[in-house]
């Protein structure tokens, strides 16, 4: 068993347990102590768990590990409306990379060109898509994580490297000064290859991911499109500007005084 699959199954104990030690890993996964040290140390220096006195934990704030249905419904109308505009950017005959996100989730419900090609390991992704009969799926093998509802691995990066595209369609976990961040390497990476194989690259992040924090960093170099739906900060605004990235803001509609905002 992979390191990563061992990784996942941890987090799903410690979500129903709240702890698990160092002796209930060795005996979980049929893996020496030496080898249950190692994950440990992988899982807090992803800032994912809190290393306790023979085990690990759960930290008190869980953010980042919230469930993809959770943070699915977190700014749902920003979301759509910058999935709408993103998918415009689609034309027909395209092949195009989407990403794991909510999101990019919404880029796909609302795609209009035809005879795509959409390259994924988003099972969400794939379903939304699989209603199309007037486009193709490629779907990105490997192991299944089940709360995030992706497939990851090492043969998810292979693949993608075999693949060149038109357009790719990321996500970001928060977004600062310096660039886009993520919670786990492996994300990084993802991002970064479907980067390298597509001839433009599109960010689809809602106001919020410009006011929070995360790990492992992705350079703004690798974009050329970042579509959001509010204004976003002045500092961020300037090194978008120096590094030529075109900034789309959608105009969200607020019932309460029915007028468009940007």
């Amino acid at each position: 068993m992979f390191q990563e699959e061992r990784l996942v199954k941890i987090l799903d104990y410690l979500n129903q347990h709240k702890t698990m030690s160092v002796g209930e890993i060795c005996s979980f996964f049929q893996v020496s102590r030496d080898t249950a040290r190692r994950d440990i140390v992988r899982l807090v220096q992803e800032g994912v768990v809190t290393r306790t006195h023979g085990g690990v934990a759960l930290p008190d704030l869980q953010k980042e590990l919230t469930s993809y249905q959770e943070r699915l419904i977190d700014e749902p109308t920003g979301k759509n409306v910058i999935g709408e505009h993103a998918a415009k950017l689609i034309r027909d005959h395209e092949t195009v990379f989407l990403d794991v996100s909510t999101t990019v989730q919404f880029v796909a419900e609302h795609i209009q060109a035809k005879q795509i090609t959409a390259v994924t390991h988003s099972i969400d992704n794939v379903g939304i898509l699989s209603k199309r009969e007037d486009l193709s799926i490629y779907v990105l093998g490997g192991y299944l994580h089940t709360q995030n509802r992706l497939l990851y691995g090492p043969s998810v990066i292979e693949k993608i490297s075999e693949i060149r595209a038109d357009k790719a369609f990321i996500g970001a976990t928060a977004i600062q000064t310096d660039g886009l961040y993520y919670p786990y390497e492996e994300d990084v990476r993802v991002k970064w290859e479907m980067a390298q194989r597509s001839d433009q690259v599109i960010l689809v992040a809602d106001h919020t991911k410009f006011t929070v924090k995360s790990r492992f960093k992705l350079d703004f170099d690798h974009v050329d499109i970042i579509v959001t739906d509010q204004s976003i900060p002045v500092d961020i605004q300037e090194i978008l500007d120096q590094k030529n990235i075109t900034l789309i803001e959608c105009q969200t509609h607020n019932p309460q005084d029915g007028v468009e905002q940007s």
